[in-house]
């Protein structure tokens, strides 16, 4: 399925002690990265879309759980990161642009090549969950239902209660 808009939710819990870039949510076709989520040495956010990225206000390096939504549409390139239920940026980026199919998604990792080749600098280290995607821009009562726990919808790209997977090097599920 080709996106032209999405929302990306996560909860997540840092337990990084060292300033260094962290890898949140990687979404990679054949031939490069879709989507790239991550968190730069100084806190703030990036976002790279199949070209350069876009970078967000510092997101506070906590072990406590932080709710972050990140929205994008195609048609007038709107991009906003929401942090525990509140617009912390928003930007123009990559308008009139499509998210191709066909890719694999991984969490916590970035890609550096479609099959692998993984810098263990960059992995995350924490917990992450109730990670939902939709494929649109969620309105905003629906992202601070989300943040509160009480959306009813579950993301149709990704449903955290849904999502079958297959866990390669040091992960645990609890």
């Amino acid at each position: 399925m080709r996106l032209n808009s999405f929302t990306l939710c996560m909860n997540l819990a840092l337990n990084v002690s060292e300033n260094r870039e962290t890898i949140l949510f990687t979404y990679r076709t054949l031939n490069h990265d879709a989507l790239n989520l991550w968190q730069e040495y100084n806190g703030n956010v990036g976002f790279y879309m199949s070209g350069e990225g876009i970078m967000f206000p510092h997101l506070d390096k906590c072990k406590t759980w932080t709710h972050i939504c990140l929205t994008w549409e195609s048609k007038h390139g709107r991009c906003e990161l929401w942090v525990n239920g509140r617009r912390t940026g928003n930007k123009i980026y990559r308008k009139d642009s499509t998210v191709q199919p066909g890719g694999t998604v991984i969490l916590g990792q970035d890609y550096d090549s479609y099959n692998g080749g993984f810098e263990e600098k960059q992995s995350y280290v924490g917990k992450i969950k109730d990670l939902n995607m939709w494929n649109k821009v969620l309105s905003l009562r629906s992202l601070q239902s989300v943040f509160k726990g009480k959306v009813k919808q579950k993301g149709e790209i990704f449903d955290w209660s849904n999502l079958s997977y297959s866990i390669k090097g040091n992960v645990k599920l609890v």
